[in-house]
C-alpha cells in the first residue's frame, strides 16, 4: 500500500473491493524511472506521486509494461463477469493511463483498439492531472543545488514540462513559464600556461609544500577562484588549461566597465590576514638613496635598543602568526602573497570593444590581456634592502595572461507583458526549451526531441493534448491553492567551467547558469492577482482563469491550481468534451481548498468515487 493511496485502498475495500478480485495494482520499477503505475480492478488505479518520473517508451520496451498491463485488464474484465474496468489515476500517472489508451489503439489498430477501448474500459478517472504540464518540473532543473543531480539524473522530468503551446488551450492570458533576466556576460578564461611560482616563493622559508590558488578581484563585489594547487620545491610551478567563469553583466559594455572598473590578479596561500601594503623601501634607488643610507646608519646606532626590542617582538608576531596562520588555513582562509598592479579593466574592456568593428553586430567581443605577478613583501625587507643598498632592487615576477571575452544579453522575439516591476532591472518571456538551452543543457533538448517528440504514440501530444480514445472521463481535482506557475531567473553571480579533462569537470553541470532572482518584484496590478516568493510566481484563489463552462461557453472566474498543478493544467480536459475518436463525455468535479496529494484522502474525494462507481 502506497503512502499516497493509502486512504484510496482503505475506502474501496470498506465497501467491498478485494484484492486480486476486483481490486488490483499495476506496479512497475521506478528505478528507469516511471510515472508510479497502479491499478484497481474494476477499478484499476494509477497513482504518481508529483515528483515520479517517466520515460514511457522505455517501459514497454525493457519491462514490455504497457503490454502485461493490458493483459491485466482483460484478465480482471473475465474474472468479475465481463464488467469493465474504472481507471483512476493519480498525478504524473494520468499521463501515463492516456498514453496506455493511445498505446492500444498503436498495437491493435483504430478499429479494433477502438472496440477493446469501449469493452474493457468503462471510464476514466483522472485526479489532479498535469495534463499539459506544470511549471514546477522546470525550476527542479534549475535551483535547489541538493536535487540538481537527482532531478537531472532522471529521464522522466522532461515529460511534465508545460508544453510550449499551452497558452492556446483555452485562447488564455496566462502568463509564460519563465522570465529571465536581461544580463550581458563577461567570459573570464585561464588558457593553457604554466606559471612559474619559484621567484615568488623563494624568499619564502621553509614554504614547499605550500597550497597556492589563483584569485581575480574585478571590482569591489566580484572574486572568482580557483582551486587549491600543490606546489613543491620539485614541481614549483601551476598548469592551467582552459578553465573558464562566467560572470552576470549589465547590458551594455559601457555600464560593465563602470560595475568592474578595475582588475586585480591575486595568488593565495591558506592563512589569515590582509597583505602588506607594497612601499618603496631604503632598497629601492631613487635621488634620495644616500640620505636614506646615512638616516639608516644614525638609526640603528641611536635606536639600537629599541631595535633589539623591536627583533624580539616581531619574533614573537612572527610565531603568533604562524599559528594564526594555521588555524585559518584550517578554516579555510587565505593570504595572499602575490598579485599583480590594479588595472584599469573597466577602460580596458570599452576601449578593446569599441575598437571592434563588431560591436554595432551586437556580437560577443574578445581580447587578451595580461599581468605580472610579483610576491607581496616579507616582514624580512628591510634587512634585504640593507643588503642591496645603492643598487636597484629588481622584483621578480611572473606573468599571466587571461582571454576575455564579453558578450552581449540575448534577446526575445515574444510580445508577451513582463508582470515584474523593472524599474532597476529588465526582463524578457522564455520557452522552457529556450531556457535550458540557455542553460547548456542539450542532453534534456535532445531527450525531449528522440524519445517524446519522436515516440508514434505522443506522449507529448496526443497522449496529452488531444482527448483520450476513452467514452467517460471524469475529472476531479483540488482548487485554491497557491500553485507556482512561473519562475523568475537569473544568472548565477558567478560559474566556474573546468576543462573537460578535469575530472570534477562534471560536477560543474550541477552547478547552474541560471538561478531564480529571489529579488524580484511583481508589478502593482499583477500583485493584486497573483504572489511571489524567493522568485516563483503563484496564481491565487484570485487569479482570474477563462474556464469552459458546461454549455462550452467561456467564463472568467478567480481560481487557482491545487498547489502542485496549475489550473489552465489541471482543467484542459473541458476542450475534450464531444472531440476524439470516441467524442468523449467529460465531467469535472473541482474540490475548494484540497492540496494535489491531500485529495485523496479527503472525504468530498471520496463521496465523488462512491458515487462514480456506484455505490451511492
Amino acid at each position: 500500500m502506497s503512502y499516497v493511496f493509502g486512504p484510496v485502498l482503505k475506502l474501496l475495500r470498506s465497501v467491498g473491493y478485494e484484492d486480486g478480485a476486483n481490486l488490483g495494482a499495476a506496479p512497475y520499477d521506478w528505478r528507469i524511472p516511471v510515472s508510479c503505475l497502479q491499478c484497481t480492478s474494476t477499478c484499476l488505479y494509477y497513482s504518481s506521486h508529483q515528483y515520479s518520473h517517466s520515460k514511457p517508451s522505455v517501459l514497454e520496451t525493457r519491462d514490455k509494461y504497457f503490454s502485461k498491463t493490458v493483459e491485466k485488464i482483460e484478465r480482471m474484465y473475465h474474472y468479475n463477469e465481463n464488467t469493465p474496468v474504472a481507471i483512476l489515476s493519480h498525478s504524473m500517472g494520468c499521463r501515463a493511463s492516456h498514453y496506455l489508451f493511445n498505446f492500444v489503439l498503436h498495437t491493435k489498430g483504430e478499429t479494433d483498439g477502438m472496440e477493446w477501448l469501449a469493452k474493457y474500459i468503462n471510464c476514466w478517472i483522472p485526479v489532479g492531472a498535469p495534463h499539459i504540464g506544470t511549471p514546477t518540473s522546470v525550476d527542479q532543473f534549475l535551483s535547489d543545488f541538493e536535487g540538481l543531480c537527482l532531478a537531472r539524473s532522471f529521464g522522466s522530468p522532461p515529460w511534465l514540462f508545460p508544453l510550449e503551446s499551452h497558452k492556446h488551450a483555452l485562447q488564455t492570458s496566462t502568463m509564460p513559464t519563465s522570465f529571465i533576466q536581461q544580463e550581458s556576460v563577461l567570459h573570464i578564461s585561464i588558457p593553457p600556461q604554466r606559471l612559474n611560482l619559484e621567484p615568488i616563493l623563494k624568499d619564502m622559508k621553509n614554504v614547499y609544500p605550500v597550497r597556492v590558488r589563483l584569485a581575480v578581484r574585478l571590482g569591489k563585489n566580484v572574486t572568482i577562484r580557483t582551486n587549491h594547487f600543490e606546489v613543491t620545491q620539485f614541481e614549483p610551478y601551476i598548469d592551467f588549461n582552459n578553465e573558464t567563469w562566467i560572470v552576470p553583466c549589465p547590458t551594455d559594455v559601457e555600464s560593465t566597465g563602470k560595475m568592474l572598473p578595475t582588475m586585480q590578479i591575486c595568488l593565495e596561500k591558506p592563512g589569515a590576514g590582509l597583505p602588506k601594503k607594497r612601499q618603496r623601501g631604503v632598497c629601492d634607488f631613487d635621488l634620495l638613496c644616500p640620505l636614506r643610507c646615512i638616516l639608516c646608519i644614525i638609526k640603528w646606532v641611536l635606536c639600537f635598543p629599541c631595535a633589539f626590542i623591536a627583533k624580539f617582538l616581531g619574533c614573537l608576531y612572527s610565531g603568533a602568526r604562524k599559528g594564526v596562520n594555521a588555524g585559518a588555513s584550517a578554516l579555510g582562509s587565505n593570504v595572499v602573497i602575490a598579485d599583480s598592479e590594479l588595472l584599469s579593466f573597466g577602460r580596458i574592456l570599452v576601449d578593446n570593444t569599441k575598437q571592434r568593428s563588431d560591436v554595432e553586430n551586437g556580437t560577443e567581443r574578445s581580447f587578451q590581456l595580461s599581468a605580472a605577478l610579483e610576491p607581496v613583501e616579507s616582514d624580512d625587507s628591510l634587512c634585504r634592502g640593507i643588503c642591496h643598498l645603492m643598487f636597484w632592487k629588481h622584483q621578480e615576477s611572473e606573468t599571466l595572461s587571461l582571454n576575455i571575452k564579453w558578450e552581449p544579453m540575448f534577446t526575445s522575439q515574444s510580445t508577451e507583458s513582463v508582470p515584474l516591476w523593472q524599474k532597476t532591472r529588465k526582463y524578457i518571456p522564455s520557452g522552457t526549451q529556450q531556457l535550458l538551452s540557455k542553460e547548456g543543457m542539450g542532453r534534456v533538448t535532445s531527450l525531449l526531441q528522440n524519445t517524446y517528440e519522436s515516440d508514434s504514440i505522443g506522449p507529448l501530444s496526443k497522449s496529452s493534448w488531444d482527448a483520450p480514445p476513452v467514452k467517460r472521463v471524469i475529472s476531479i481535482y483540488g482548487i485554491n491553492y497557491p500553485t507556482e506557475v512561473s519562475g523568475v531567473y537569473k544568472r548565477n553571480p558567478v560559474k566556474h567551467i573546468p576543462n573537460a579533462s578535469n575530472k570534477k569537470s562534471q560536477s560543474s553541470e550541477l552547478e547552474p547558469t541560471f538561478v531564480l532572482d529571489r529579488d524580484a518584484i511583481l508589478d502593482k496590478p499583477t500583485a493584486k492577482t497573483h504572489m511571489i516568493k524567493r522568485g516563483l510566481i503563484y496564481e491565487t484563489s484570485k487569479s482570474p482563469q477563462e474556464v469552459i463552462a458546461a454549455d462550452g461557453t467561456v467564463i472568467t472566474e478567480m481560481k487557482s491550481g491545487d498547489g502542485s498543478v496549475p489550473y489552465w493544467s489541471l482543467q484542459h480536459c473541458r476542450t475534450w468534451q464531444g472531440k476524439g475518436l470516441s467524442e468523449c463525455e467529460v465531467t469535472v468535479h473541482e474540490i475548494d481548498s484540497v492540496e494535489h496529494r491531500a485529495i485523496l484522502n479527503d472525504s468530498r474525494f471520496h463521496n465523488i468515487l462512491l458515487d462514480v462507481l456506484g455505490f451511492r
